[in-house]
């Protein structure tokens, strides 16, 4: 669990650069460490539901991305998927809690 408290702590800090590019790094998914995407929201407002619906879309991808979900459910490995569901939960709410927006917070939790 420490390892994804680690990466969801580094997914957060990469997601609130307003002005990066959604661009990831090239660590192979099964590398649980080091793992970030970027999640530009600078174009939207995320305190309205349209801005945080774009936003929150974002951030799902963005969290598979880092947590290599699309991976393991190709490859079909049900232990290593498991993990990458655990990762993925992790950072999408560590995420969701760090933008800080009522909208956001509430399409999250509804």
């Amino acid at each position: 669990m420490e390892n994804f408290r680690r990466k969801a702590g580094t997914f957060i800090l990469l997601a609130l650069g307003l002005t990066a590019p959604a661009i990831g790094s090239a660590a192979t998914p099964s590398h649980f460490e080091d793992v970030s995407v970027r999640v530009s929201f600078a174009d939207l407002n995320i305190h309205s539901q349209a801005g945080a619906k774009v936003l929150y879309a974002r951030l799902k991808r963005a969290s598979e991305e880092v947590c290599g979900l699309d991976f393991y459910t190709i490859n079909r490995s049900l232990t290593q998927k498991r993990i990458a569901r655990a990762c993925y939960l992790a950072a999408l709410e560590a995420s969701v809690e760090k933008v800080d927006s009522d909208a956001l917070s509430e399409m999250h939790d509804g």
